[in-house]
């Protein structure tokens, strides 16, 4: 039975783990006459006033007007400026509190691909997120919802992925627009980094896994296959040995769907 949708890290038999992509080397930024720094990238409006006196570390955060219980450690949805936007994610890193009682949180920023100097690239997946360098201090009412930032690796084995789910894969330096790894293996006849919303079929022979659009089938054709040998291992077994070595059993039943469905 042909293997869909799920190159490594949940593949322990990838062999291509050596053929790597390089991410953009970023252009330094000028620097500030007046600061002697580069000026930070997309910065977030925060809402809050300077820090007075008597603050206090707290616990939690009940999110206004839901029994949503926020602690350190969270990741959170933060009301942007502009309401046209999408909500900020963030993961809160303390809480604290006023003589007055109110709440502020100093957090840690998500990018997404868009907001990144590189911009959103092909194998970038719709949920996905980058965690930055920059921290920031909030006001605990600009807390929209709660969500869950998964590691690439679980977000791979979700198998229903919800509007909260997101996953993270890089690292990200917002002042010089730099990746922490700053290379991802590739895959398929094109080359490209692992896409989890893009279903791929595996190869029988070489373990390699494709794209069904670059190996010329559709999706559906995908989803009916018992097994796949790529057009390279044809070229270099043969067809008639490949199939004989790679015939399915006429009882195994093909994979139809794909391993995650979006809710």
């Amino acid at each position: 039975m042909v293997s869909l949708n799920c190159p490594s890290p949940c593949s322990s038999h990838s062999v291509l783990q050596q053929r790597t992509l390089p991410l953009p080397t970023p252009l330094p930024l000028p620097i500030s006459p007046l600061l002697g720094f580069p000026p930070p990238p997309n910065p977030r409006r925060s809402a809050m006033a300077k820090t007075k006196q008597g603050k206090k570390d707290v616990d939690s955060y009940t999110i206004r007007g839901t029994n949503k219980v926020v602690r350190v450690g969270d990741c959170v949805l933060m009301r942007p400026s502009d309401s046209d936007n999408q909500p900020y994610v963030a993961r809160v890193e303390k809480m604290e509190a006023d003589g007055r009682g109110s709440v502020r949180v100093r957090v840690r920023w998500y990018y997404r691909p868009e907001e990144s100097k590189g911009g959103r690239r092909q194998f970038h997946g719709a949920k996905e997120l980058f965690l930055s360098d920059h921290f920031d201090l909030q006001s605990a009412h600009t807390i929209e919802g709660k969500c869950v930032v998964h590691s690439f690796k679980n977000y791979t084995k979700l198998d229903n992925v919800g509007p909260q789910d997101f996953f993270c894969r890089f690292e990200y330096k917002a002042a010089t627009g730099s990746f922490t790894p700053d290379r991802v293996a590739v895959y398929c006849k094109c080359e490209m980094p692992y896409n989890p919303d893009d279903l791929m079929v595996q190869c029988d022979a070489c373990k390699d896994w494709f794209h069904p659009s670059c190996m010329g089938m559709t999706i559906e054709q995908a989803k009916k296959l018992d097994h796949f040998v790529c057009s390279d291992c044809v070229k270099e077994n043969g067809p008639k040995r490949l199939s004989n070595g790679y015939a399915t059993s006429p009882n195994s039943e093909p994979k139809a769907e794909s391993k995650r469905q979006r809710r």
